[in-house]
């Protein structure tokens, strides 16, 4: 079971996640040398991610689902988000990358080797693949719950400087995650119900 991290619920999936260690809370810069300061290829991902989805809808809405102008912008966004995605990997540093397992419009957490710092702050980028999404960020541990007999911690980390449309796409890559998933759900139990009457009929 999910829980949510402030007050936004969240959705688990996983995703790479770069941390880098702050000295100090103070070190989070304010929201205009934040602003700066963002890597520009986050800048533009953000930017077609949110525009591509309001004029794909838009055109949805004009013409019929299954109308070839339909079926070309899509393809065409997909072939966008391929290459994209492609040139967020080479934001993906493996020195400072860490496994995401939960996010939401509030925070992340992601699974380590050992418990984090209550209150460390971090410098991190977020990636989510299916959404050709990468986000720049700050983060603080909030905490840390053992699993697996304590061989692993899931830790939680709320946003402490993040992009307000940032946050907004954040909040609807995790609806689609979870409508990713329902379908899946759904699709499986499908195929089980389909082999187990093969099964009874055999």
């Amino acid at each position: 079971m999910t829980s949510p991290i402030g007050d936004f619920f969240t959705v688990r999936d996983r995703f790479p996640v770069n941390l880098i260690a702050l000295e100090s809370a103070d070190s989070i810069p304010d929201e205009d040398a934040f602003i700066a300061e963002i890597p520009e290829l986050f800048t533009i991902a953000s930017s077609m991610a949110e525009s591509d989805q309001q004029q794909l809808q838009s055109i949805k809405v004009e013409q019929s689902s299954g109308s070839a102008l339909v079926a070309f912008l899509e393809q065409q966004h997909k072939r966008m988000n391929i290459l994209l995605g492609y040139m967020l990997r080479n934001e993906d540093d493996p020195a400072h990358r860490f496994e995401g397992v939960e996010y939401g419009g509030g925070g992340i957490r992601i699974i380590n080797d050992s418990p984090l710092i209550e209150g460390q702050t971090f410098q991190a980028k977020l990636f989510f693949k299916e959404e050709a999404l990468a986000i720049y960020c700050y983060l603080t541990a909030e905490n840390s719950k053992p699993e697996d007999e304590g061989e692993t911690y899931r830790c939680t980390l709320s946003f402490s400087r993040i992009r307000e449309e940032d946050q907004e796409l954040l909040i609807r890559a995790s609806l689609h995650a979870q409508s990713r998933q329902l379908k899946e759900r759904s699709k499986q139990r499908r195929e089980e119900k389909q082999n187990d009457n093969l099964s009874s009929n055999s």
